[in-house]
């Protein structure tokens, strides 16, 4: 990106521009990366799925491939005298391949899930991958078959542990169903969740963005209300900033994807990387 007029905007040719930094990172710090680098395939994930939708698969192969290296050397268990980086970065690239859709990390992640429901302390399911699983978990759910839902939901019921019911809150709305989203979303308004907490189901998938708007703009309960007054009165500086750089990002993403649009060779360039 270069700055003109003060503001941050995406000059031609810069999604490619951006997929040959990922590569350079990948190749010189192959196990050093880890939500930086999941961050970023996020952003350009959903900035590419407003602006061009038929390249998603071509992105998605594309993102997978670079990951697949690193998940290979960090591997699923913990390594004696890792760093806690390493750790972190571990559960980062896995709920990456798992948002992407990544059939192997899917069901592997799933089969720890199961082990891990029937046996809370098994050593298969890793707190530092829990986050991956519970994500991989809802990508199965679906309108017709929702057990994995109640799976999830049954160990945030369970648990005394406010990171791990985090962990779960911030998957429920990752699943690309559009009605479970909806319906995640409506566990929000339920007495099982903290006021301060509600924030952390709004990690929405990018299939659920359009039902998660509707429902931040109809919801009217007693809760939303609570909500609201509880932010309400915490507004401080640091959240007036906050608000400002997201209103400042979305103008940002605006101007991106209407490049993205325009651009007449990015679809082959993009295929090319996929390739690659």
């Amino acid at each position: 990106m270069v700055m003109r007029g003060g503001v941050l905007k995406p000059e031609r040719y810069e999604l490619p521009l951006i997929f040959l930094d990922l590569t350079s990172i990948m190749l010189l710090a192959s196990t050093d990366f880890g939500s930086c680098v999941s961050q970023i395939i996020d952003k350009i994930e959903r900035i590419v799925a407003d602006a061009r939708p038929e390249l998603m698969n071509y992105i998605k192969q594309f993102f997978i491939g670079l990951l697949l290296h690193a998940a290979a050397n960090f591997g699923w268990d913990p390594k004696q005298g890792e760093s806690h980086l390493d750790a972190m970065s571990r559960g980062d690239i896995f709920t990456a391949l798992a948002v992407l859709g990544h059939e192997e990390t899917i069901n592997e992640a799933n089969s720890r899930f199961n082990a891990f429901l029937n046996d809370r302390n098994t050593p298969v399911l890793h707190p530092d991958i829990r986050k991956a699983a519970y994500v991989a978990v809802m990508q199965k759910v679906t309108s017709s078959n929702k057990a994995g839902l109640e799976s999830l939901l049954k160990v945030y019921r369970e648990t005394d542990l406010s990171q791990e019911k985090i962990r779960i809150l911030g998957s429920l709305a990752s699943c690309p169903d559009e009605s479970v989203v909806y319906e995640a979303l409506n566990f929000v308004l339920s007495s099982e969740v903290p006021k301060q907490d509600a924030v952390f189901v709004l990690a929405v998938s990018k299939e659920g963005r359009e039902v998660a708007w509707k429902w931040l703009k109809f919801a009217s309960s007693e809760k939303m209300k609570e909500i609201g007054m509880f932010f309400g009165n915490r507004t401080q500086a640091s959240m007036v900033r906050t608000l400002k750089q997201s209103m400042e990002q979305i103008y940002i993403n605006s101007k991106w994807v209407q490049t993205i649009r325009k651009d007449k060779d990015l679809a082959e360039a993009v295929k090319k990387l996929a390739n690659k």
